[in-house]
């Protein structure tokens, strides 16, 4: 299988790939080979354009992009729901019941939707400042020294448009967090890291940082190995940046959550660090709120001034019911914290209990609900994040992302509740990934396609009990049979016609191949070919039916026609198996899509007819019929035991619900509810044998 990627504005397809003469080599990849790094809507398509991208872009090297897209990748090939995320730091919690009552509450609320001060709201002001009194033993003036901001990276990017000129050094962890070398691309700054190890805790030497910096970053505690900084630390860290005129930045996103229940501390208890420092702290975390996107930022008043200044070039506030949420949480922090301590703590638990009897000597961090791990001998960290990724569809963060100093780590997300952590180290095990075996000690043939995995290409089973060679191997040799039978217009055909006493206006042949239409109230039978696209066929198939949509279905003026939005636009899924009906003269029918998942259960993407075949006027009837009973037949022959369809339309409801479908609940796409309605195993052999589908010659 070739996996390609369809340019739906310009209609042409194009492979990623870093070396240009690869490609001729790609055309000759077997049909089983499949390659992971060029699934359809997550290839780097870069268009010669006659205006040059700013050199920021070129020059940053943002590596969580990265990984992502691997991610990405894998999920559009196993399917998504099959790859389990343990990578991202994205609480899968609900924020506390009093901040989610609040937000709802003030939405209603006229003034909340009018613009506001890009400081922030009193009321936060004042509850930040009790918070940080009670908690770090520490009085900020709430009027002048407390400022709102859409999370910490937002602080952090008004911090280097108030302080950083062109060119200026910023000193950052390694590892550490990797936006921040995002974000001093973007300014135009000099990144210089300062090497951070498990030797001495992950904590930086004063005595190694060079003096002509003009902003230290400090995370504690550390993201991503969950270390704590002592007290001594930010004395020397506060004393070091007065004496060298640096501002420091102490990013605290983690500061609630704790392994052992013990608090970090902060920079802000050390006496003079309000004249060169920020502090930072976010509701994402702990108070499990990354999409409301708020954080808070204290320093001394000049500098919080300084931060506003910067803020105002920006034009953008915090939603005020955001801001209301965030006192909520704060208020009510104590038994929440808690309570999200404790169920992280346990997930810790449980994934370190895996981790020892899969080899790891894997410990409990410090603070935050991340697990720094090491990984096998010999692997690099991509090598075995694509490894785990790929064979066991759990995603991991590779150490690499956080800088040079994470390589032979792996960072892990308690972002899955224990029942979920459970079943990916299952997975895990039974594909027999250890972390104490070197790559050298593993078999030939899974040292060769972990190198594949590196470099993009290695083969790979979708589905453990299928074979889909073989499987699209008769699909060609049933096609053409059917091809040379329809040349001759066998008189056999004949008898499989409908019978004038069976009200069937349509019949499929065997292996729903071929189909033959028949206008009821006319007649008018017209013969119709069921053309099989598979999954990751060749560029061709794709681009002839883009071409085939736009010319025959988007060139006319249908306004009552059922396009769905995929093919208004004309993309198409190469990930997924097509089926089109065509007339005998060529004429494009029909058209739908079914995704196979690894759990049996097959997805109905979209299913469309010509637009001269809907409605009371229709040309020709049945053509959405054939097409899903040659969905259903393949569903059967692939063993899929369950097809289900999601639709927001009654009319289509009531279609499926005609065929024989059942209600299988709701789901939310794109903020809209459809109603999904499935066939079982038993109801699709009905459907059928109702319609005397599958007839043999």
């Amino acid at each position: 299988m070739k996996i390609l990627t369809i340019n739906p504005s310009r209609n042409n397809f194009l492979i990623q790939n870093k070396q240009v003469e690869e490609n001729k080599r790609l055309q000759n990849i077997p049909i089983k080979t499949n390659i992971i790094n060029l699934l359809p809507g997550y290839s780097q398509i870069n268009f010669t354009g006659l205006i040059p991208k700013a050199n920021r872009l070129t020059k940053s090297d943002y590596l969580i992009s990265g990984y992502i897209r691997e991610i990405s990748k894998a999920r559009n090939f196993h399917g998504d729901r099959a790859v389990v995320d343990l990578s991202m730091g994205n609480p899968d919690l609900t924020p506390p019941e009093k901040a989610k009552q609040i937000l709802k509450d003030k939405v209603n609320d006229l003034w909340s939707h009018r613009y506001n001060s890009p400081k922030g709201e009193g009321t936060l002001f004042h509850t930040v400042a009790a918070w940080m009194e009670k908690r770090f033993g520490v009085v900020f003036n709430p009027r002048t020294e407390v400022m709102a901001t859409s999370g910490s990276s937002d602080a952090i990017d008004h911090i280097f448009t108030a302080y950083a000129n062109h060119g200026d050094k910023v000193l950052v962890p390694n590892p550490g967090y990797s936006l921040y070398d995002d974000l001093i691309t973007r300014h135009d700054l000099t990144k210089v890291q300062f090497d951070l190890n498990p030797v001495n805790g992950y904590l930086p030497d004063f005595s190694k940082m060079p003096t002509d910096a003009k902003i230290l970053i400090l995370n504690y505690p550390h993201n991503p190995t969950g270390s704590f900084a002592p007290k001594q630390v930010f004395e020397d860290a506060v004393k070091w940046a007065k004496e060298n005129k640096t501002l420091i930045i102490h990013d605290m996103d983690n500061s609630e959550v704790t392994h052992s229940g013990i608090k970090p501390a902060g920079i802000m208890q050390i006496n003079g660090a309000k004249d060169v420092a920020f502090q930072i702290h976010t509701m994402s975390k702990a108070q499990s709120m990354p999409g409301l996107r708020v954080a808070f930022t204290v320093s001394d008043e000049e500098n919080i001034t300084n931060l506003l200044d910067a803020k105002y070039l920006s034009g953008g506030s915090v939603y005020v019911p955001v801001q209301h949420a965030a006192v909520a949480a704060l208020k009510d922090e104590e038994g929440y914290i808690n309570k999200v301590n404790n169920i992280y703590r346990c997930r810790k638990n449980t994934a370190i209990d895996w981790l020892h009897k899969l080899g790891s000597d894997a410990k409990a961090t410090d603070g935050t609900y991340y697990l720094w791990t090491k990984i096998p001998p010999e692997f690099t960290s991509d090598e075995f994040f694509k490894y785990v990724l790929h064979k066991a569809h759990v995603a991991f963060t590779p150490g690499t992302v956080f800088g040079t100093n994470g390589e032979g780590f792996v960072r892990i997300v308690m972002s899955a509740d224990e029942s979920v952590l459970n079943k990916c180290f299952e997975r895990i095990q039974k594909a027999g990934i250890r972390f104490d075996i070197p790559k050298s000690k593993l078999p030939a043939d899974v040292q060769k396609e972990i190198a594949m995995m590196s470099d993009g290409f290695y083969s790979v089973e979708p589905k453990s009990d299928r074979d889909f060679r073989a499987y699209l191997e008769q699909l060609k040799i049933q096609r053409q049979q059917l091809i040379e039978r329809f040349k001759t217009k066998d008189n056999r055909l004949q008898s499989l016609l409908p019978k004038e006493n069976v009200q069937l206006p349509w019949n499929i042949l065997k292996n729903g191949q071929s189909v033959y239409l028949q206008n009821v109230r006319e007649g008018k039978p017209l013969f119709g070919v069921i053309k099989d696209i598979p999954a990751f066929s060749n560029k061709s198939e794709y681009k002839n039916l883009i071409s085939e949509i736009t010319e025959q279905w988007l060139g006319k003026n249908y306004p009552e026609a059922d396009i769905l939005p995929p093919y208004r636009t004309g993309t198409l899924y190469p990930d997924a198996h097509y089926f089109t009906l065509h007339t005998d003269d060529g004429r494009l029918q029909a058209i739908a899509n079914v995704e196979l998942q690894n759990d049996g259960i097959a997805w109905g993407r979209s299913l469309n007819t010509a637009p001269q075949n809907q409605g009371s006027n229709a040309e020709i009837r049945g053509c959405g019929k054939a097409v899903i009973a040659r969905m259903v037949s393949f569903c059967l022959e692939t063993g899929n035991k369950v097809l289900k369809f999601a639709t927001d339309k009654p009319e289509n409801i009531r279609f499926y619900k005609n065929l024989g479908m059942v209600n299988d609940g709701t789901r939310n796409f794109g903020g809209t509810i459809h109603t999904v309605l499935k066939f079982d195993e038993d109801s699709m052999k009905t459907f059928l044998n109702k319609y005397q589908i599958n007839l043999s010659f």
